[in-house]
């Protein structure tokens, strides 16, 4: 009997150690624990914010217009007696394009010719007289020279009417159909043709304002025939517009595309793409942007330590975001291992390829510890 009382006790006092002593270890193991995660870092990935220019694609439609585009009228009334134009024909600069019944005009000329001859020629008696000492009156002489003067006037304005007779072209180009016939009779306000210098075609279109100071004179665009699926060319501005349409919000700009291979006509609808710059902003990983109470902002690896940087967004892009903010170039902003960062905290940078290392490493160690517990 007594010896199985102390069997009992020993036994009790055994557990009541073992109990004891593993306890202890316990609260050492938690404190061990504590201590760790006290002084352990977070580890993260980071990518330094880089400069980008955003540039954006404004498209617009706009019709096209001949550098030079003429509706052709005549000075003067009269019968026509000749037509040398033919739709679509090509001209040259000078060239006759219509002429008017003359022979008044011509007969003017001839007279005004006779008239101004028979002037000199009287003016230059008096003058050769006087020459031998006789005594013409200096009025008389000044008599002559006017007369001189008004006959040149006359053969001067005579010619000027003949020329009227006939209608030239301004600037070389391309005539337009014609409705007039030899024999008819025209006057100053009879539409002859149309005239256009289609070597290069201008085409004005609407440009938003805020655009105003990066769509500018020079600057490149693309254009393709609005209704057609055919490669783009390329031109440029070539002006732009003083003044804001104010219900608009937007002015105009106009650019030049060459035609010299005459592809295009005036008229035609084009569509014009401008590529224009909004400046440089900096770009950061859209998975690094984080949204709180007073918008969104970032976290940044200075010294390893984290900070929380306030910012703006500006565009969404593949995979990045142009921001602006409280934020400079080249500044390490984390974008993987976000979820554990704290204002203050620790940081340990580390590549993609050793996070994901440091990541695989950790599960059998965790699965270890959920055994022995």
């Amino acid at each position: 009997m007594t010896a199985r009382l102390l069997r009992h006790a020993s036994s009790g006092l055994f557990t009541l150690a073992l109990l004891s002593v593993l306890a202890s270890c316990s609260e050492q193991s938690r404190n061990n624990r504590f201590d760790f995660a006290q002084s352990a870092t977070i580890p993260v990935v980071t990518q330094p914010a880089t400069l980008t220019d955003l540039t954006e694609t404004l498209t617009s439609v706009g019709t096209a217009r001949a550098l030079q585009s003429v509706n052709v009228f005549s000075d003067s009334s009269g019968r026509v007696t000749a037509v040398n134009i033919e739709a679509d024909q090509f001209i040259n600069a000078g060239d006759r394009l219509l002429q008017l019944d003359d022979r008044d005009e011509r007969l003017a000329v001839e007279l005004a010719t006779v008239q101004l001859a028979d002037a000199e020629r009287l003016a230059q008696r008096y003058t050769t007289v006087n020459a031998r000492d006789a005594n013409i009156p200096e009025s008389q002489l000044d008599d002559a020279r006017a007369a001189v003067d008004s006959a040149r006037i006359a053969l001067e304005q005579a010619r000027v009417d003949l020329d009227r007779r006939q209608i030239t072209a301004p600037f070389a180009g391309r005539v337009g159909l014609t409705e007039i016939d030899v024999g008819d009779r025209i006057d100053t306000n009879t539409l002859i043709t149309t005239l256009d210098d289609r070597a290069v075609l201008l085409v004005n279109f609407s440009v938003p304002e805020v655009y105003v100071e990066r769509v500018a004179k020079g600057t490149p665009v693309n254009l393709r025939l609005w209704d057609a699926a055919d490669k783009a060319v390329s031109g440029e501005i070539v002006a732009v517009d003083s003044r804001i349409d104010v219900n608009s919000r937007a002015f105009t700009a106009r650019a030049a595309v060459d035609n010299s291979d005459d592809r295009f006509r005036p008229g035609m609808a084009f569509e014009i793409s401008v590529g224009a710059s909004r400046g440089q902003f900096l770009s950061v990983p859209d998975v690094s942007v984080q949204w709180g109470a007073d918008g969104a902002y970032v976290w940044v690896a200075e010294s390893g330590v984290a900070e929380r940087r306030e910012i703006s967004l500006v565009k969404r892009m593949a995979g990045v975001i142009l921001v602006d903010g409280d934020l400079a170039e080249s500044e390490q902003v984390v974008m993987e291992g976000i979820q554990s960062v704290r204002a203050g905290a620790a940081l340990k940078v580390l590549t993609p390829g050793e996070l994901d290392a440091g990541l695989r490493a950790a599960v059998p160690v965790n699965n270890a510890d959920q055994k022995n517990g």
